[in-house]
């Protein structure tokens, strides 16, 4: 394996792990970690709550997969935002 597989194989997300770190939560939505903080922000979304073990968040796999199931779905059901008027 050469250096470049390595590090692909260290990145990889492990959701079948019970917990995940905000970073690779990020990761997996493909957003930045400070989304997530907005997120947790808006209780109305319904994201899966953090626990803190030292001074890291880290999210249950099966909770963040049911929310981007239930995202996913809202978007095809096409909810309409929320949306700022002028």
């Amino acid at each position: 394996m050469n250096t470049r597989e390595q590090s692909v194989v260290t990145n990889q997300i492990k959701p079948d792990a019970e917990y995940g770190a905000d970073s690779d939560v990020a990761r997996f939505f493909g957003i930045h970690p400070k989304s997530l903080r907005r997120w947790d922000a808006r209780p109305e979304l319904g994201f899966p709550p953090a626990i803190r073990v030292n001074g890291r968040k880290y999210r249950r796999w099966t909770e963040v997969q049911e929310f981007a199931r239930r995202a996913a779905a809202a978007h095809a059901a096409g909810k309409p935002k929320n949306t700022a008027t002028t």
